[in-house]
């Protein structure tokens, strides 16, 4: 029986759906959008010519994106069947989300102690570094007008937040009062 999770239902990969937004501003040159995910991801991911230019291809030869030759430069725009599957982003975020929470959850509690110390080393040294799990809330309001959503949005949050707050203090009392 094959998977039906809402990864098997994904039509272009993470990095071609970047390109896609890219787009959505309006055409861009193949080596600019290069040049904006290498920036956005410096120090992480380096993005290969090899691996950026076929899936802009990919992107291409099914009609998500398409060329326009100016001056020599090949400018890549966003068609229609593009833009339809970035207007569909809403539902397979969250869907996305939702997984991915509960396959993290999963993959730590069934994780053996032997690995449990080494994904520790790994969190410490993230949370030296300001890690920060999530995307700053602030950066989505662009796209929301309307000032009381975005208070009950920031109230969840800071509930969330508190109660996770409340747990590593709790943790933190748990390991003063073991030494």
């Amino acid at each position: 029986m094959a998977w039906a999770g809402p990864l098997a239902r994904r039509v272009v990969s993470p990095l071609q759906f970047l390109m896609l937004l890219q787009l959505e501003e309006g055409p861009k040159y193949g080596y600019e959008m290069l040049k904006l995910l290498r920036e956005e991801f410096d120090e992480v991911w380096e993005l290969k010519t090899g691996t950026f230019y076929p899936a802009l291809r990919s992107l291409e030869a099914r009609g998500f994106v398409e060329t326009d030759l100016r001056e020599e430069t090949e400018f890549y725009l966003l068609t229609e069947k593009g833009r339809a599957l970035i207007d569909g982003f809403e539902e397979r975020l969250e869907e996305g989300s939702r997984f991915t929470n509960r396959y993290v959850m999963a993959m730590m509690r069934w994780m053996p102690l032997s690995l449990r110390a080494r994904v520790f080393e790994i969190f410490q040294k993230l949370s030296e570094e300001n890690f920060n799990l999530y995307p700053n809330p602030i950066d989505i309001f662009d796209g929301v007008p309307d000032k009381e959503r975005k208070l009950e949005f920031l109230e969840n949050l800071k509930r969330v937040l508190k109660a996770r707050l409340k747990v590593v203090e709790t943790l933190q009392q748990d390991v003063m009062e073991g030494e």
